[in-house]
């Protein structure tokens, strides 16, 4: 064994993972090389917001209007037109519970990878 996945936990050898050069420990699982470059689009994604944010802008690409409110996954900002109200199921102290939360498009195209199994 030379990693565990960051993802499922699971232990690989050479043949069925990686130690990419920045550290993080992937396995050849199909679902696992997905979110590793999901999570690589979202930090440019991120990158690319918080720069418009910085501007006063909404996060959403070609969105001329000012933010207004904060992705409750992302943090980034946005316009009253860029968020939706989302029930969330969540965890906390080791129960589920339900949740409203402020959600941006980006954020919820990404929810169903993270939630499979």
């Amino acid at each position: 064994m030379i990693g565990q996945c960051q993802y499922c936990a699971r232990g690989f050898c050479d043949e069925h993972g990686s130690i990419l050069d920045d550290g993080q420990e992937i396995c050849v699982e199909q679902r696992c090389q997905r979110l590793r470059v999901d999570v690589a689009e979202h930090l440019v994604f991120k990158a690319e917001a918080r720069l418009r944010n910085e501007e006063g802008r909404c996060s959403e690409p070609a969105c001329p209007q000012q933010h207004a409110m904060r992705c409750d996954r992302c943090n980034c900002r946005f316009c009253e037109d860029h968020l939706r109200q989302v029930i969330m199921t969540v965890t906390r102290g080791g129960e589920m519970q339900s949740e409203a939360a402020a959600i941006c498009d980006h954020c919820r195209a990404r929810l169903p990878l993270w939630n499979e199994e």
